[in-house]
């Protein structure tokens, strides 16, 4: 990716790119579509209910997750499927409402993020990742070449990275970058005997918080060059960046350094600094590790504690591979309507959060005026650090 370099520096500052987010396409276990998700998620809803796919065990940790609605029955493979034919359905159409061609969205470079799918769950011979993929494509009647990234919970970021990477450069006018995964019981049992799973709930920075909630969903977006479309966009990538940095297998560096650096970097790219940031979407998992590395990262980059901030996971829960372009999706909504949606299940920040405009679950936050930027981002297992700065469509 683009800028993912740890060793990135100010003497590498590029000009700002203006990569649209032409059209966006989601299902959550909040809604089953991209403005239902983010309306419900504006207003405080949480998607999160009990467990129903699969029997947890008597080791499971959590009844609780963030199941899609509509998919009784699909497991596996076909569950993948029907949850990225669902959002990539709503994306096409409404890119081809927004002025897309319809020629070049079929035959679009498309980008797949995933972190494990069911590949948990496979008995047999190995398959891929995107094993599921061939399904969708000749359903939608996809035939453009195809990438898949799997970088823990950063895959969907970093597949929304690359699509933009691909239009900036020139390989391609249209790409179409997708984050999936589903529920599956392999995760969940790994997740419990990790205890990385609340016992009641995700509460993103909370003095509380326990845990995250596990999930799934998918979200597509479809990226061009803003100035081929006739109109105006939902947003504009102007920056994205990722580094890898790693203390345990399954922890971050909680000094945040690799993690700040990745910012600063993507920032840079965009030709902004932390001044122009008007909202933070964090990683916001649930989990202590996850809060102590947030808020350092946010103490380096912001000192003046100034950025709002949202944890949208509360209300979807964490959907691993599709987490990513989920929350892309909605910093792109925030920007456009200027405010920092609630953090659902977040009572009482973490006294690491002390002074900083955290949003609570009980109502949004105004994005301060002047700062034309918003940044999320995301941390994954064995480091991975991914982040993506937008602005409003048609923002100067």
């Amino acid at each position: 990716m683009t800028g993912a370099s740890p060793a990135s520096d100010s003497a590498c500052v590029q000009a700002p790119v203006r990569v649209a987010v032409a059209a966006a396409g989601a299902t959550t276990c909040l809604a089953g579509s991209a403005d239902s998700t983010w309306r419900k998620v504006r207003a405080g809803e949480s998607g999160l209910g009990p467990l129903t796919l699969f029997d947890p065990g008597s080791t499971g940790r959590s009844g609780t997750v963030g199941e899609v609605a509509g998919h009784a029955g699909l497991t596996g493979g076909p569950r993948l499927a029907a949850l990225a034919e669902a959002a990539l359905t709503e994306a096409l159409a409404e890119a081809e409402a927004a002025g897309v061609d319809r020629t070049e969205l079929t035959g679009a470079w498309v980008t797949v993020g995933v972190s494990l799918g069911d590949i948990f769950e496979q008995s047999g011979p190995d398959v891929e990742l995107d094993h599921f993929w061939g399904v969708v494509a000749a359903r939608l009647g996809l035939t453009g070449p195809v990438v898949v990234l799997s970088s823990a919970c950063s895959s969907g970021t970093d597949a929304v990275g690359y699509g933009a990477d691909l239009v900036a450069s020139g390989i391609a006018p249209v790409v179409v970058a997708v984050g999936v995964d589903s529920l599956e019981p392999g995760k969940y049992t790994g997740h419990s005997g990790l205890k990385t799973m609340s016992p009641d709930r995700c509460r993103p920075y909370d003095a509380d918080g326990d845990g995250t909630t596990l999930a799934e969903g998918a979200c597509a977006l479809v990226l061009t060059d803003a100035d081929r479309l006739p109109g105006t966009p939902l947003a504009e990538l102007r920056g994205w960046a990722a580094s890898t940095d790693i203390d345990a297998l399954t922890s971050p560096d909680l000094s945040g350094e690799g993690a700040a650096r990745m910012l600063r970097t993507a920032l840079e790219r965009a030709g902004g600094t932390p001044a122009d940031v008007a909202h933070l979407n964090g990683h916001g998992s649930g989990t202590p590790v996850n809060d102590e590395l947030e808020a350092a990262v946010y103490t380096t980059v912001f000192p003046e504690r100034d950025v709002p901030v949202s944890g949208t996971k509360g209300a979807l829960g964490h959907s691993l591979g599709a987490t990513g372009a989920v929350e892309a999706l909605l910093t792109a909504y925030a920007l456009r309507e200027r405010v920092a949606p609630p953090t659902a299940g977040l009572r009482v920040p973490h006294a690491r959060w002390a002074g900083a405009p955290v949003a609570t679950g009980e109502w949004p936050l105004p994005l301060p005026e002047g700062r034309p930027l918003g940044v999320s981002v995301t941390y994954g297992f064995g480091g991975a650090n991914s982040c993506l700065v937008l602005a409003a469509g048609g923002a100067a």
